[in-house]
């Protein structure tokens, strides 16, 4: 085990600042080499006393940023549209990609990370979605998904009665789902 001084907030491991044992492999290959990190010497745990000002300055920004923020997510929601059976159940699922690129799309632009959606969505219907902008600032929006209608749906049947003659009007069975 080795002692670390954070230099990024890592999800089960600590806070930006603060001094943690970390396993040799996971210091050496991970926190180290990608500068989330330093090892708690004499020298920067010194130094870390003068960050932590710094440190704490940058947290209050975040926090406000956050809060600003969530404040955009209040009584919104939005809506995809995928293709499902008629029992409801979805050819494909709504995954956090899906709901990010939704969220983009009414500009409201969110961190893939912080959608907390615990499985994809494989039904039509709403959902709750916990979105955690900080650790102090979490949001829920509403995401309905519905059922995408068949092109060939909207088209009434002929006046005499007999088979539309335009075949191709049907939407193909291909999902465009992006990933």
């Amino acid at each position: 085990m080795q002692e670390i001084i954070l230099l990024e907030d890592i999800d089960g491991l600590g806070r930006r600042g603060s001094v943690v044992r970390a396993k040799n492999g996971y210091a050496m290959n991970f926190i180290l080499p990608k500068g989330k990190g330093v090892r708690a010497t004499t020298d920067n745990l010194t130094r870390l006393q003068g960050l932590r000002v710094q440190f704490e300055a940058d947290e209050k920004v975040r926090i406000e940023r956050a809060k600003t923020l969530s404040e955009q997510f209040e009584g919104k929601s939005i809506t995809i549209t995928m293709k499902a059976s008629e029992e409801g159940s979805l050819y494909g699922s709504v995954s956090v990609p899906m709901i990010v690129e939704a969220l983009a799309a009414d500009n409201m632009v969110v961190d893939a990370k912080a959608v907390k959606l615990i499985e994809p969505i494989k039904h039509v219907g709403v959902y709750d979605v916990p979105i955690q902008l900080h650790e102090t600032v979490r949001v829920e929006f509403k995401v309905w998904v519905v059922e995408e209608k068949a092109a060939s749906a909207d088209v009434a049947a002929p006046a005499d009665g007999g088979a539309s003659t335009d075949e191709g009007a049907e939407a193909p069975a291909v999902e465009t789902e992006s990933a």
